[in-house]
């Protein structure tokens, strides 16, 4: 089993995702400083993985303070800035720093320090614990989706299958949010073969969504981000399934750039298309997908590949690292707590409650 982050006598340890597959590399930090960068740097990234790394980087913070108990709120407050700054558009992460804070401010009047960072601690482990547990729920909820929505080809063949990104145990702790319901598909005889799309410009469907599906022998392969439309039209493809980085309240999407065209294609030939994505992932307070901060990276990361010069080092360079599918193009959102079909509107809000 991929052990992509633990935490462990006060040590973060995570798989440092950026040299994968050519070289496996684990760091382990006991500072809060080191492990924001490895936010911001992609060293650890998915959505539902940013958010147990951003509650284990809160308690690295808090291990770090040796000031008094009235000298601790103007501390935290800083601390669940600097956090919540690394990724602005993975909603799991300001999540995980929302569970941390509702604990500061229950508990902080009456508790000790000692006592108040023990249940700090307590809240950022079962956090790790839910995620792990969520990606098992999804998967159910996926496969019985994708049984009713193509029973017709399942009565003659297996299915092949789109997916963007990377949604394994490298994004999700567990067995993965979109990878996580192919792989149950797979086990249960559903999946012929995975399509997985190179992801630009990190490149995270060719260097590790490929690897896990290496690993566990599951037959795939990968393309440009641009094939897809082209394999929809030649029925290579039957549907497509993806993460999700933060979801509006009517069921519009951001996810790593390249799933609305992915979305718009499978739409047009009539083919399903699926987030899956743990109900932490849902924004319900906001109506649509025009309320997501979109984040915007580094010009190098389309210049460079891999320290490489690309391009004459004065491209201008717009580098969107999320695009927004709109609600209508998805044929179901599949939760931890069930697969949502049709009225987002209406259902994500009563499952998010």
């Amino acid at each position: 089993m991929i052990d992509a982050i633990s935490f462990n006598n006060n040590t973060l340890r995570y798989l440092d995702q950026r040299y994968l597959p050519l070289r496996e590399e684990y760091v382990s930090t006991r500072s809060h400083q080191e492990a924001i960068e490895a936010i911001k740097t992609l060293a650890v990234r998915g959505a539902p993985l940013i958010g147990v790394a951003a509650a284990y980087t809160i308690i690295l913070g808090i291990n770090s303070f040796k000031g008094s108990k009235e000298e601790f709120p103007p501390f935290f407050r800083e601390l669940i800035a600097d956090v919540e700054a690394s990724r602005p558009t993975a909603v799991n992460l300001f999540f995980a720093s929302a569970r941390l804070k509702k604990v500061y401010d229950e508990n902080f009047e009456s508790d000790t320090i000692e006592a108040l960072f023990s249940k700090m601690a307590a809240a950022a482990t079962k956090i790790h614990d839910d995620e792990i547990a969520n990606c098992d729920a999804m998967s159910r909820h996926g496969v019985e989706q994708i049984k009713i929505d193509l029973a017709d080809i399942l009565k003659t063949r297996k299915l092949n299958v789109l997916t963007h990104c990377n949604t394994g145990t490298l994004a999700c702790c567990g067995t993965g949010s979109a990878l996580g319901v192919i792989r149950l598909a797979w086990q249960e005889g559903l999946i012929e073969r995975v399509i997985t799309s190179e992801s630009r410009p990190l490149l995270q469907g060719l260097r590790l969504t490929a690897w896990e599906l290496q690993q566990d022998g599951i037959p795939y392969v990968s393309i440009s981000d641009s094939s897809s439309a082209f394999l929809m039209q030649r029925g290579m493809i039957d549907f497509g399934i993806v993460g999700a980085d933060r979801i509006a309240s009517n069921g519009d999407t951001a996810n790593k750039i390249g799933t609305c065209a992915h979305a718009i294609s499978a739409y047009h030939h009539n083919l399903p298309f699926y987030i899956a994505a743990p109900v932490s992932t849902i924004d319900i307070t906001i109506p649509d997908g025009s309320y997501i901060p979109i984040e915007e990276r580094n010009a190098d990361e389309l210049r460079t590949i891999f320290g490489t010069q690309v391009a004459l080092p004065n491209t201008p360079v717009l580098n969107y690292a999320f695009d927004v599918t709109p609600g209508k193009y998805l044929r179901g959102i599949i939760t931890d707590k069930k697969a949502v079909v049709g009225d987002y509107s209406n259902e994500l809000k009563l499952i998010v409650e």
